[in-house]
Protein backbone atom coordinates (compact mmCIF):
# COMPACT_ATOMS: atom_id res chain seq x y z
CA UNK A 1 0.00 0.00 0.00
CA UNK A 2 1.93 3.49 -0.85
CA UNK A 3 1.87 6.10 2.11
CA UNK A 4 2.32 9.54 2.34
CA UNK A 5 3.81 11.99 4.53
CA UNK A 6 0.94 13.96 4.93
CA UNK A 7 1.74 16.49 7.72
CA UNK A 8 4.43 18.47 8.60
CA UNK A 9 4.64 21.50 11.28
CA UNK A 10 7.07 23.56 13.39
CA UNK A 11 6.52 23.26 16.62
CA UNK A 12 8.71 25.55 18.23
CA UNK A 13 12.25 25.67 19.99
CA UNK A 14 13.33 23.51 22.90
CA UNK A 15 16.45 23.73 24.64
CA UNK A 16 17.25 20.02 24.89
CA UNK A 17 15.90 17.42 22.57
CA UNK A 18 13.58 15.91 24.64
CA UNK A 19 10.30 15.96 25.72
CA UNK A 20 7.97 19.55 25.40
CA UNK A 21 7.96 20.20 28.96
CA UNK A 22 7.46 23.60 30.41
CA UNK A 23 11.61 23.88 31.64
CA UNK A 24 12.63 22.73 27.95
CA UNK A 25 10.67 25.39 26.08
CA UNK A 26 13.00 28.58 25.04
CA UNK A 27 11.72 31.73 23.76
CA UNK A 28 13.06 32.31 20.30
CA UNK A 29 11.22 34.38 17.61
CA UNK A 30 9.04 37.40 19.27
CA UNK A 31 7.37 40.33 18.28
CA UNK A 32 5.49 39.20 14.79
CA UNK A 33 3.09 36.86 14.96
CA UNK A 34 3.08 36.00 11.34
CA UNK A 35 7.05 34.29 11.58
CA UNK A 36 5.60 30.93 10.59
CA UNK A 37 3.40 32.20 7.56
CA UNK A 38 6.06 31.19 4.92
CA UNK A 39 6.85 28.10 7.10
CA UNK A 40 3.19 27.31 6.82
CA UNK A 41 2.76 27.73 3.38
CA UNK A 42 5.94 25.74 2.40
CA UNK A 43 4.21 22.59 3.76
CA UNK A 44 0.90 23.50 2.53
CA UNK A 45 2.53 23.05 -1.44
CA UNK A 46 4.67 20.35 -0.51
CA UNK A 47 2.40 18.12 0.69
CA UNK A 48 1.50 15.15 0.33
CA UNK A 49 4.35 13.49 -0.35
CA UNK A 50 5.22 9.25 -0.82
CA UNK A 51 6.69 8.10 1.85
CA UNK A 52 6.68 4.95 3.93
CA UNK A 53 7.48 4.91 7.67
CA UNK A 54 6.35 8.06 8.41
CA UNK A 55 2.75 10.29 7.99
CA UNK A 56 3.71 13.72 10.29
CA UNK A 57 6.86 15.37 11.24
CA UNK A 58 7.53 17.05 13.93
CA UNK A 59 10.32 19.82 13.33
CA UNK A 60 11.77 21.69 16.09
CA UNK A 61 14.92 24.49 16.71
CA UNK A 62 17.38 23.04 19.09
CA UNK A 63 20.88 24.92 20.31
CA UNK A 64 21.56 21.80 21.84
CA UNK A 65 21.26 19.31 19.27
CA UNK A 66 22.65 18.43 15.74
CA UNK A 67 20.19 18.25 12.97
CA UNK A 68 18.65 15.18 12.73
CA UNK A 69 15.57 12.75 12.57
CA UNK A 70 14.29 10.14 15.05
CA UNK A 71 13.04 6.86 14.11
CA UNK A 72 8.91 7.32 14.16
CA UNK A 73 6.65 5.91 16.67
CA UNK A 74 3.10 5.80 15.68
CA UNK A 75 3.95 7.26 12.07
CA UNK A 76 5.03 10.23 13.69
CA UNK A 77 8.65 11.69 13.73
CA UNK A 78 10.60 14.44 15.45
CA UNK A 79 13.36 16.45 13.72
CA UNK A 80 16.12 18.02 15.18
CA UNK A 81 17.44 21.06 13.50
CA UNK A 82 20.17 23.05 15.42
CA UNK A 83 19.61 26.80 15.90
CA UNK A 84 22.52 29.22 17.10
CA UNK A 85 22.13 29.44 21.44
CA UNK A 86 22.27 33.48 20.93
CA UNK A 87 19.43 34.91 18.82
CA UNK A 88 21.26 36.33 15.71
CA UNK A 89 20.58 40.31 16.07
CA UNK A 90 19.40 40.19 12.26
CA UNK A 91 15.98 38.56 13.44
CA UNK A 92 14.74 41.86 14.48
CA UNK A 93 11.89 42.08 11.55
CA UNK A 94 9.35 39.91 10.55
CA UNK A 95 10.57 39.11 7.20
CA UNK A 96 13.94 37.76 8.64
CA UNK A 97 12.00 35.80 10.82
CA UNK A 98 9.71 34.57 8.30
CA UNK A 99 12.74 33.43 6.06
CA UNK A 100 14.42 31.86 9.07
CA UNK A 101 11.07 30.02 10.30
CA UNK A 102 11.45 28.71 6.06
CA UNK A 103 15.22 27.35 6.48
CA UNK A 104 14.39 25.55 9.66
CA UNK A 105 11.33 23.61 8.05
CA UNK A 106 13.39 22.83 4.75
CA UNK A 107 16.34 21.90 6.99
CA UNK A 108 14.14 19.54 9.00
CA UNK A 109 12.49 17.95 5.64
CA UNK A 110 16.26 17.64 4.28
CA UNK A 111 17.18 15.80 7.78
CA UNK A 112 13.77 13.44 7.52
CA UNK A 113 14.12 12.85 3.62
CA UNK A 114 17.96 11.23 5.03
CA UNK A 115 16.03 9.14 7.24
CA UNK A 116 12.60 7.86 5.09
CA UNK A 117 14.09 8.55 1.44
CA UNK A 118 10.99 10.59 0.12
CA UNK A 119 11.60 12.70 -3.05
CA UNK A 120 12.90 16.37 -2.08
CA UNK A 121 12.16 17.86 -5.50
CA UNK A 122 8.73 19.34 -4.45
CA UNK A 123 10.09 20.90 -1.20
CA UNK A 124 12.59 22.70 -2.86
CA UNK A 125 9.66 24.32 -5.84
CA UNK A 126 8.05 24.88 -2.94
CA UNK A 127 10.65 26.67 -1.11
CA UNK A 128 11.26 29.00 -4.06
CA UNK A 129 7.77 29.59 -4.50
CA UNK A 130 7.07 31.01 -0.75
CA UNK A 131 9.75 33.37 -1.32
CA UNK A 132 8.91 34.30 -4.38
CA UNK A 133 5.36 35.42 -2.92
CA UNK A 134 7.02 36.80 0.02
CA UNK A 135 6.00 34.31 2.77
CA UNK A 136 2.41 34.69 2.61
CA UNK A 137 0.08 32.24 4.07
CA UNK A 138 -2.91 32.07 1.76
CA UNK A 139 -4.81 29.06 0.45
CA UNK A 140 -8.25 27.64 -0.72
CA UNK A 141 -10.70 26.20 1.86
CA UNK A 142 -12.71 23.38 0.19
CA UNK A 143 -13.71 23.84 -3.98
CA UNK A 144 -14.87 26.53 -5.98
CA UNK A 145 -18.45 26.18 -7.03
CA UNK A 146 -20.42 27.61 -10.20
CA UNK A 147 -23.84 29.29 -9.49
CA UNK A 148 -26.87 27.29 -10.45
CA UNK A 149 -26.68 29.97 -13.92
CA UNK A 150 -23.05 29.33 -14.46
CA UNK A 151 -22.04 33.32 -14.25
CA UNK A 152 -19.96 33.12 -11.70
CA UNK A 153 -17.73 30.85 -9.51
CA UNK A 154 -17.09 31.39 -5.56
CA UNK A 155 -14.20 30.06 -3.62
CA UNK A 156 -13.85 30.52 0.25
CA UNK A 157 -9.61 31.77 0.76
CA UNK A 158 -8.04 31.81 4.13
CA UNK A 159 -4.99 34.06 4.90
CA UNK A 160 -3.18 34.88 7.91
CA UNK A 161 -2.29 38.50 8.68
CA UNK A 162 -1.74 38.53 12.89
CA UNK A 163 -5.16 36.61 12.54
CA UNK A 164 -7.27 34.29 10.46
CA UNK A 165 -8.94 36.38 8.05
CA UNK A 166 -11.82 34.02 5.86
CA UNK A 167 -12.61 35.86 2.38
CA UNK A 168 -15.24 34.64 -0.20
CA UNK A 169 -14.13 35.82 -4.09
CA UNK A 170 -16.93 35.75 -6.11
CA UNK A 171 -15.56 35.60 -9.93
CA UNK A 172 -17.34 36.34 -13.49
CA UNK A 173 -17.41 34.12 -16.43
CA UNK A 174 -14.88 35.97 -18.10
CA UNK A 175 -12.59 35.41 -15.60
CA UNK A 176 -13.02 38.99 -13.50
CA UNK A 177 -13.37 39.79 -10.32
CA UNK A 178 -17.44 40.22 -9.36
CA UNK A 179 -16.97 40.59 -5.33
CA UNK A 180 -14.58 40.19 -2.64
CA UNK A 181 -15.91 39.80 1.08
CA UNK A 182 -14.26 39.50 4.14
CA UNK A 183 -16.69 37.81 6.08
CA UNK A 184 -14.69 35.45 9.06
CA UNK A 185 -11.86 35.53 11.08
CA UNK A 186 -11.74 31.73 10.60
CA UNK A 187 -9.82 29.14 8.85
CA UNK A 188 -10.32 25.44 7.59
CA UNK A 189 -11.30 23.98 11.04
CA UNK A 190 -14.34 26.38 11.33
CA UNK A 191 -15.71 26.68 8.01
CA UNK A 192 -16.93 24.42 5.70
CA UNK A 193 -18.01 23.82 2.05
CA UNK A 194 -19.64 26.54 0.14
CA UNK A 195 -23.01 25.96 -1.59
CA UNK A 196 -24.96 28.37 -3.72
CA UNK A 197 -28.70 28.79 -2.84
CA UNK A 198 -29.33 30.84 -5.43
CA UNK A 199 -28.26 32.68 -8.44
CA UNK A 200 -27.43 35.49 -6.09
CA UNK A 201 -26.85 33.74 -2.94
CA UNK A 202 -24.06 32.02 -1.58
CA UNK A 203 -24.05 29.88 2.26
CA UNK A 204 -21.38 29.09 3.75
CA UNK A 205 -21.62 26.69 6.84
CA UNK A 206 -19.76 27.61 10.49
CA UNK A 207 -18.96 24.24 11.57
CA UNK A 208 -17.14 25.11 14.93
CA UNK A 209 -19.85 25.17 16.60
CA UNK A 210 -22.94 22.77 16.57
CA UNK A 211 -25.96 23.71 14.75
CA UNK A 212 -26.51 25.07 11.53
CA UNK A 213 -24.83 28.32 12.09
CA UNK A 214 -23.61 29.97 8.91
CA UNK A 215 -23.35 33.32 6.68
CA UNK A 216 -25.94 34.21 3.66
CA UNK A 217 -23.86 36.24 1.60
CA UNK A 218 -25.20 38.44 -1.64
CA UNK A 219 -23.96 38.81 -4.80
CA UNK A 220 -25.16 43.04 -4.09
CA UNK A 221 -22.30 43.37 -0.73
CA UNK A 222 -25.06 42.12 1.66
CA UNK A 223 -23.69 39.33 4.26
CA UNK A 224 -25.71 37.97 7.06
CA UNK A 225 -24.72 35.66 9.66
CA UNK A 226 -27.13 32.97 10.47
CA UNK A 227 -27.47 31.45 13.81
CA UNK A 228 -30.73 29.65 14.03
CA UNK A 229 -30.47 28.04 17.70
CA UNK A 230 -30.83 31.93 18.48
CA UNK A 231 -33.78 32.33 16.69
CA UNK A 232 -35.65 30.18 19.15
CA UNK A 233 -35.19 32.85 22.06
CA UNK A 234 -33.94 30.31 24.07
CA UNK A 235 -31.55 32.39 26.58
CA UNK A 236 -28.49 30.18 26.78
CA UNK A 237 -28.79 30.01 22.68
CA UNK A 238 -29.14 33.85 22.57
CA UNK A 239 -25.93 34.42 24.85
CA UNK A 240 -23.96 32.41 22.84
CA UNK A 241 -24.53 33.79 19.41
CA UNK A 242 -23.68 37.39 21.78
CA UNK A 243 -20.63 36.03 22.77
CA UNK A 244 -19.33 34.77 19.21
CA UNK A 245 -20.46 38.50 17.90
CA UNK A 246 -18.74 40.38 20.84
CA UNK A 247 -15.40 38.41 20.83
CA UNK A 248 -15.13 37.56 17.39
CA UNK A 249 -14.64 34.22 17.56
CA UNK A 250 -14.38 32.46 13.84
CA UNK A 251 -17.09 35.70 12.90
CA UNK A 252 -16.59 39.37 11.86
CA UNK A 253 -17.19 41.36 15.62
CA UNK A 254 -20.58 42.87 15.47
CA UNK A 255 -21.08 45.03 18.80
CA UNK A 256 -23.83 46.82 18.37
CA UNK A 257 -25.93 43.59 17.44
CA UNK A 258 -23.85 41.46 20.03
CA UNK A 259 -25.02 43.23 22.61
CA UNK A 260 -28.45 43.58 21.26
CA UNK A 261 -28.63 39.60 22.14
CA UNK A 262 -26.70 39.69 25.31
CA UNK A 263 -29.74 42.37 26.68
CA UNK A 264 -31.91 39.95 25.61
CA UNK A 265 -30.45 36.93 27.22
CA UNK A 266 -29.89 39.01 30.43
CA UNK A 267 -33.42 39.73 30.66
CA UNK A 268 -34.55 36.13 29.96
CA UNK A 269 -32.39 36.30 33.46
CA UNK A 270 -29.78 33.93 32.03
CA UNK A 271 -26.98 33.71 34.93
CA UNK A 272 -23.95 34.20 32.58
CA UNK A 273 -25.12 36.94 30.04
CA UNK A 274 -26.11 38.98 33.45
CA UNK A 275 -22.41 38.86 34.62
CA UNK A 276 -20.98 39.49 30.74
CA UNK A 277 -23.90 42.23 30.14
CA UNK A 278 -22.53 43.99 33.87
CA UNK A 279 -18.65 43.74 32.64
CA UNK A 280 -19.36 45.28 29.35
CA UNK A 281 -21.80 48.12 30.99
CA UNK A 282 -18.79 48.51 33.15
CA UNK A 283 -15.73 49.00 30.48
CA UNK A 284 -17.99 51.22 28.45
CA UNK A 285 -18.40 53.39 31.10
CA UNK A 286 -14.84 53.28 31.59
CA UNK A 287 -14.16 54.75 28.18
CA UNK A 288 -16.60 57.15 28.36
CA UNK A 289 -14.77 59.11 31.32
CA UNK A 290 -11.74 58.21 29.67
CA UNK A 291 -13.14 59.97 26.61
CA UNK A 292 -14.32 62.72 28.99
CA UNK A 293 -10.78 63.36 30.32
CA UNK A 294 -11.82 62.18 33.55
CA UNK A 295 -8.64 60.33 34.26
Amino acid sequence: MTKYLRDAEIRGFLREPTCESDSNWITYLTGYRNWFTGAAMYFRKALPVQCFGVQKLNIYGCPNAETICDESTLGIADVWVNVPSIIPSSLDSCKSQQAFALELAHAGIIAASKRFEFDLAVFDKAKISVEENDYILSYEIGKSKASPDRKYTASVFCRYDNHYISELRVMKKDGTLQCLYHFANGNENSIGQLRWDACDKIRIPLTAVSGDAHWDCYLDGRIRFVFPKSETGDSHQLYQHAILLLDGTWVVPDRIAGMDLLERSAKAGYKHAIRRLHREQQNQAMHAEHANGRF
